[in-house]
């Protein structure tokens, strides 16, 4: 499928779940979030939706989420902190993240345990997420139903960095780590990303057979 319609899917399925979900509080959150507030659309190339939500909700959320037929959990990297359902609709499938955070009222910052690094049990691997960034959650200007964090550039910066306007290819020319409960984006060098592009292009090559 080319990329152009991967992002529309992507697209559906964000203001799908998003009116579904327009009586609860969520709003988008790592690759989407920084696809919408810099271009106002899906990453190219990316294959998910994002969502950010409350863990006391999770019930309730997925509840309302099984009741789309076309959806259905991926029950291999199912855990606690982290729900992804595939859509099978299309030829090519898509996913719809859920990551679901600790809100503890005594602390300024919500804990999100699942990330990049989907090591739940690991205390030094969780995000400190400041609440300063994402409260009160604002409407979309452009889109229905689509939430978001209140000070989305702010929270782009924390997540990716300065340089989050600037385009990466998810994977190949960067990888993330956790310091202090912080993101930290690491550039790969010329090598390493076109090592990563490499591997990727005959992984991909070969799980399509």
């Amino acid at each position: 499928m080319d990329t152009k319609k991967l992002e529309e899917i992507n697209l559906e399925n964000l203001k799908l779940v998003s009116e579904v979900l327009k009586d609860f509080d969520f709003f988008i959150f790592y690759g989407t979030l920084l696809g919408i507030t810099r271009s106002n659309n899906i990453l190219k190339s990316d294959d998910d939706v994002d969502f950010f939500i409350d863990i006391e909700l999770k019930e309730k959320i997925l509840e309302k989420i099984s009741l789309l037929n076309h959806l259905q959990i991926n029950k291999k990297v199912e855990n606690k902190y982290f729900t992804q359902f595939i859509n099978n609709k299309y030829d090519t499938k898509t996913f719809i993240d859920f990551y679901f955070f600790i809100n503890d009222k005594k602390k300024d910052y919500i804990v999100e345990k699942h990330n990049w690094l989907s090591s739940i049990d690991i205390e030094e691997h969780s995000l400190h997420i400041p609440k300063s960034l994402i409260f009160p959650i604002k409407k979309s200007e452009k889109f229905d139903y689509i939430k978001l964090p209140n000070k989305q550039n702010e929270l782009c910066e924390f997540l990716y960095g300065k340089s989050w306007q600037i385009p990466l290819t998810k994977n190949s020319e960067y990888r993330m780590e956790i310091i202090d409960h912080k993101p930290k984006l690491i550039r790969r060098s010329f090598i390493g990303s076109l090592n990563r592009k490499i591997k990727e292009f005959f992984t991909n090559k070969f799980q399509k057979k």
